[in-house]
């Protein structure tokens, strides 16, 4: 092997890990004939800039007003709502997407039922501690 092939192997590696992260947190949710195909739940997290996280909420919100029904469009917002330290909110929409989950019972997609079940525990945690439970 040369240095140059000991160098490519790294960047194959981190290219790999990225697609296969990438390919974990597709989900895919079907779309109801009433909701525009110009909106899907994926598009609240798609593209997101860490540094521009209102306009990200914004779009997170047209989301949820498209799919309120579904646990996947609150959970993402959960999430962009906790990176902006909004987390009454954020453990707000877990709490609604929890609900959602308990009606859906055997159809929610099992990625969206671990994420829920780890912040529904962080919430709680939070609310023991700040003495809200």
């Amino acid at each position: 092997m040369t240095a140059s092939s000991i160098r490519f192997i790294p960047i194959l590696m981190i290219g790999g890990l990225l697609l296969t992260g990438l390919g974990c947190r597709s989900r895919s949710e079907p779309k109801p004939a009433t909701i525009s195909t110009e909106i899907s739940i994926a598009d609240c997290m798609s593209d997101l800039d860490l540094n521009n996280l209102d306009t990200a909420l914004q779009r997170c919100n047209e989301v949820v007003d498209a799919y309120g029904d579904k646990p996947a469009a609150l959970a993402d917002r959960s999430l962009l709502l906790t990176l902006m330290g909004k987390t009454d909110q954020a453990c707000a929409d877990v709490t609604q997407a929890m609900a959602l989950l308990r009606q859906e019972s055997k159809s929610a997609d099992p990625m969206v039922v671990h994420e829920l079940n780890v912040r529904h525990k962080s919430c709680k945690q939070r609310d023991t501690i700040v003495g809200k439970g």
